[in-house]
């Protein structure tokens, strides 16, 4: 396994690191701005989403204003994963086991820095894909670099997905994820009261519905979410297109990476929860709609500036601010929905590693 197989310039890593800065939204959010790398304009795409997104757009000219079809999870499944790339962690140790609860075995996958000193906190990744897709090799050299970084241990979980298994089966997977953590803390040489849990997309969800469910309330010391599934219903009257500024010439691109969320979102009810729409407010899926949120550890909101789910993303990490969380939420401009499963060619995932590594070393 090389190393150091970025498709960028270092110094891109730099320009996000130091070309940040916080503002304060109009509804008082304090947000921190990443800048698009190689590109001083205001509202542009990324040049890499940009040239995916016109080969798209050229290879099918409806895309983005047609409804989307009925999902086809076989295909998605068989999909070959978005391309990434070792950037660090070679010598990471990984392997997998099988936790096994009732009739169920969930394959976690343990990730452990060489050298490992004892003590060390562990991270949980709960991966997206709709809770119908998703597996470790999308994942794998993100979570090297931040074993890497840290010294920590990292718990990938293969929670069971939907359409299969319906909610809250993937919660009950990610809930006993925490549980088995706790109960081979000693063999895995890690601290169970320094735990984070970070996830993407519908693993922010599972992320949130984690932290809600309690029982881990004392040993989650933080929690990262990236472009999280907050609102799992209908699209609010409050939302609207022009929520998404962006240079003309860039328009129809830029447009149609938010409807790929807002279409794919339709898919949801159906393949998870049974055609029960209401569900998808059940605060276990819908962190938004939770009652309290203010027991939430130290959280980190990250989100797309050409993301359907940017609007709702940032409601919440206006939520947590409100009720005293100690919250933090950054908004990469130029981007899109899925940018961390890219890492190695996109240097924002990069940079999301190092944020995540930042809030593991605060534990």
């Amino acid at each position: 396994m090389s190393a150091e197989d970025r498709k960028y310039p270092t110094s891109e890593l730099e320009v996000l690191e130091s070309g940040a800065r916080e503002v304060v939204e109009p509804n008082g959010l304090r947000l921190m701005l990443k800048p698009v790398p190689g590109d001083d304009r205001e509202h542009v795409l990324d040049p890499r989403v940009y040239a995916r997104a016109h080969a798209k757009l050229a290879a099918t000219p409806a895309a983005g204003s047609a409804p989307a079809g009925p999902v086809d999870v076989i295909a998605w499944r068989s999909a070959p994963n978005k391309e990434t790339h070792v950037v660090r962690g070679a010598n990471v140790a990984k392997k997998t086991v099988v936790m096994n609860f009732g009739d169920k075995g969930i394959p976690l996958h343990i990730f452990t820095p060489e050298g490992h000193e004892d003590g060390s906190a562990a991270l949980v990744f709960i991966h997206g894909g709709g809770f119908m897709v998703g597996n470790i090799g999308q994942y794998e050299n993100c979570l090297r670099d931040i074993v890497e970084r840290t010294g920590c241990v990292a718990i990938y979980p293969e929670y069971r997905l939907s359409p299969e298994t319906m909610f809250p089966g993937g919660v009950e997977d990610c809930v006993k994820t925490l549980d088995w953590l706790v109960d081979h803390a000693d063999e895995l040489g890690v601290d169970a009261t320094r735990i984070a849990v970070a996830g993407d997309s519908a693993g922010g969800s599972l992320s949130n519905a984690v932290v809600l469910e309690g029982s881990h309330a004392d040993r989650i010391k933080a929690v990262v979410e990236l472009y999280p599934l907050v609102d799992g219903g209908p699209v609010p009257d409050e939302w609207s297109y022009d929520l998404y500024e962006v240079v003309d010439e860039q328009r129809p691109e830029a447009l149609s990476r938010v409807d790929r969320i807002r279409l794919a979102n339709n898919d949801l009810p159906p393949m998870y929860v049974n055609g029960d729409a209401d569900k998808m407010l059940d605060p276990l899926i819908s962190a938004l709609f939770a009652e309290d949120v203010s027991a939430f550890p130290r959280t980190v909101i990250i989100s797309s500036e050409y993301d359907y789910l940017r609007y709702q993303d940032e409601l919440f990490a206006k939520r947590l601010q409100d009720a005293g969380v100690d919250v933090t939420a950054i908004r990469y401009r130029g981007c899109d929905h899925g940018f961390f499963e890219m890492y190695g060619v996109m240097p924002q995932a990069e940079d999301v590693c190092r944020v995540i590594s930042e809030e593991l070393a605060k534990i």
